[in-house]
């Protein structure tokens, strides 16, 4: 099959496929999933894995809704990494950090947002 060329149609559906599965990446619940049955200690898989890696150039990560993923995705590519992902706990972990991060992410853009209107409005009272 070497030298075929992939149809338009068929790139599409291998770019959704893989965009929805490096998504599902940003999830630690399915990185235990796969580490428990196997499939993070499997070669071929990881060598999948390492393939993904092109969604990191900005070309590709634009279309990402979850921007973890691409961390997570890196941090796949250590074996150690792989290996600790079968403990429930490891994946417990990781999800309570992004839920972390997205708080203080959020209290932090709310702050940013104020002060800018803020500042806003005063520019526009002494314009006046």
């Amino acid at each position: 099959m070497a030298g075929v060329m992939e149809t338009e149609e068929q790139a599409r559906n291998r770019f959704q496929s893989e965009l929805e599965f490096v998504q599902c990446l940003a999830n630690p619940n399915y990185l235990n999933f796969l580490a428990q049955r196997g499939y993070l200690r499997e070669k071929p898989f990881v060598n999948y894995l390492k393939y993904l890696l092109y969604w990191k150039d900005p070309e590709y990560a634009k279309y990402l809704k979850y921007p973890q993923s691409l961390h997570m995705l890196e941090l796949l590519q250590y074996e150690h990494f792989r290996k600790e992902l079968v403990n429930a706990q490891c994946a417990k972990f990781i999800d309570e950090q992004q839920l972390l991060h997205w708080q203080h992410y959020s209290r932090k853009r709310t702050r940013l947002q104020q002060a800018l209107a803020e500042q806003q409005q005063h520019s526009n009272a002494t314009a006046k």
